[in-house]
């Protein structure tokens, strides 16, 4: 995974008063939209791109991590969240497939992306981790929290 700086947003409201971005490579739009108010962070993870982004609410914070393909489409999407939490996305370190995060107030987060996707019925993961419901989910992204060690 190599950090990349190719893309660009605008931010908008849809009819459903959700923010929205307009993705913009190389300052061109793409007709891509995303969740999210704010581009925080992008890898090109070998074929595929992996993007970031928020809500810009610190208070109750959605942090929306896309998979997208060459062509832009989206191959997995995830969001990280929890009502009435703070969160402030905080890259730690990046190497492989893997991306460590602070988000939350306490703890670290890694995440994987693998190479073929794990099928899961109902596209199910844990809290507070949430995908959008279908029958099987291709599963590219994997999210857990890492444990520490107190010595």
């Amino acid at each position: 995974m190599k950090k990349v700086n190719l893309f660009s947003s605008i931010s908008h409201y849809r009819l459903d008063n959700h923010p929205h971005i307009q993705l913009l490579l190389q300052g061109h739009p793409t007709g891509r939209h995303l969740k999210g108010r704010e581009l925080m962070d992008q890898y090109a993870s070998g074929q595929r791109y992996l993007l970031i982004t928020t809500d810009d609410n610190p208070f109750d914070e959605v942090l929306h991590i896309y998979l997208l393909d060459l062509e832009l489409n989206i191959l997995d999407e995830m969001d990280l969240s929890q009502p009435y939490t703070p969160g402030i996305y905080q890259p730690q370190h990046h190497y492989g497939e893997r991306l460590e995060f602070t988000f939350f107030p306490e703890g670290l987060w890694c995440l994987e992306v693998r190479e073929q996707p794990k099928r899961k019925p109902l596209n199910y993961d844990h809290y507070p981790v949430r995908r959008p419901i279908k029958l099987w989910g291709h599963q590219y992204l994997q999210l857990h929290r890492e444990q520490i060690q107190v010595a």
